[in-house]
């Protein structure tokens, strides 16, 4: 399968609340990027044809500085073992809260590179 996105993902521990269709649901964060944000579910949970529907979502997490609102839309459902990975992309983000998360993600770019290069030998 050809891969779409435009931006990388990062695996996100955490919990995206979602206001969609005049009800509130918590679920657990799978992954985050500068354009969305994945969660796993019961697809059920939606109803039965969530994408294109939109609404407000606040992702928690203690990776995050602050807690990240957004308005989104359910792009893509995509079957994981029993559950479903759900995107919601952002359709309404400020700038402030885009930085929350481009400050993650340069933490674990860092983390990455960091880990890449290995041990320094002293000479």
């Amino acid at each position: 399968m050809r891969e779409r996105r435009r931006n990388h993902r990062f695996n996100l521990q955490g919990k995206v609340l979602l206001e969609l269709g005049g009800q509130r649901f918590e679920f657990p964060a799978a992954d985050i990027s500068v354009s969305g944000v994945g969660v796993m579910l019961d697809v059920a949970v939606l109803g039965a044809k969530p994408s294109g529907a939109v609404g407000i979502c606040t992702i928690e997490s203690p990776d995050l500085a602050c807690p990240v609102e957004a308005y989104v839309s359910v792009m893509r459902i995509r079957r994981v073992g029993h559950q479903h990975l759900v995107g919601l992309r952002f359709e309404s983000i400020s700038d402030e809260q885009l930085q929350v998360i481009q400050a993650y993600e340069s933490l674990l770019r860092a983390r990455s590179a960091k880990r890449a290069a290995g041990p320094l030998s002293s000479t």
